[in-house]
């Protein structure tokens, strides 16, 4: 038997999902609503909307760990996928990883009690969200690689984005060192500058996994 009608028969026997990008667009789906979540967030003052906003970044965090668990599972029962089964993995822990650190947020501001979110925190809420909008953007492109221009350039744009967060941050963190003497507030801000910075980084890391699913199939 060739081998070619072999791999036919198996993929017919086999497992298949059709359901990746389904699932993708989902988990991206759900760090935007993070994101708005932070966004929101990053901008009260009231300690009874940072509880129920945390509460429902929590929610969303457990429905993209949800659904990047159907996506890992389902590599076991599936014979074809969209893409090699390594880019499949590292892109739902990418996206999944987004959400992760917006959770770890709220988390590490709550651990360290009342103290408010700066302008520039603020203002890193909103670019998170533009980030992981252009991510959404891409993922949703995925499914057709006559989008690969289109897609490129997102990716593009959120390295953009990327070095924005870096620069509203680095200028976070030189007003906080002239500004702040209180040793328990200097590291609860550096700790949250760190932290929104990275959920940034991680929507970059999304953006690269992306991008080397497109630059191998073009």
């Amino acid at each position: 038997m060739s081998g070619g009608l072999f791999c036919r028969l198996i993929a017919i026997i086999s497992p298949r999902s059709d359901n990746y990008f389904t699932l993708f667009n989902e988990l991206a789906a759900c760090t935007v609503r993070g994101a708005k979540l932070l966004a929101t967030m990053s901008s009260t003052h009231d300690a009874v909307a940072f509880d129920q906003l945390f509460f429902e970044i929590r929610k969303t965090e457990g429905e993209a760990d949800e659904i990047t668990r159907s996506i890992l599972l389902s590599l076991h029962k599936t014979f074809i996928t969209p893409f090699d089964r390594w880019e499949v993995k590292d892109l739902a822990m990418a996206l999944d990883d987004m959400i992760d650190y917006m959770e770890d947020i709220p988390q590490r501001a709550a651990l360290y009690g009342p103290g408010e979110f700066t302008p520039e925190m603020a203002a890193l809420g909103q670019i998170t969200l533009r980030a992981t909008e252009k991510v959404q953007e891409a993922v949703a492109l995925l499914s057709d690689m006559r989008n690969a221009e289109r897609i490129t350039k997102i990716c593009q744009e959120i390295g953009e984005i990327e070095s924005e967060s870096d620069r509203v941050m680095r200028a976070g963190m030189a007003r906080l060192f002239v500004e702040v003497s209180d040793v328990r507030a200097l590291i609860r801000d550096k700790e949250l500058y760190e932290l929104f910075e990275e959920a940034v980084d991680r929507c970059e890391d999304a953006a690269d996994v992306i991008h080397g699913v497109v630059l191998e199939r073009i």
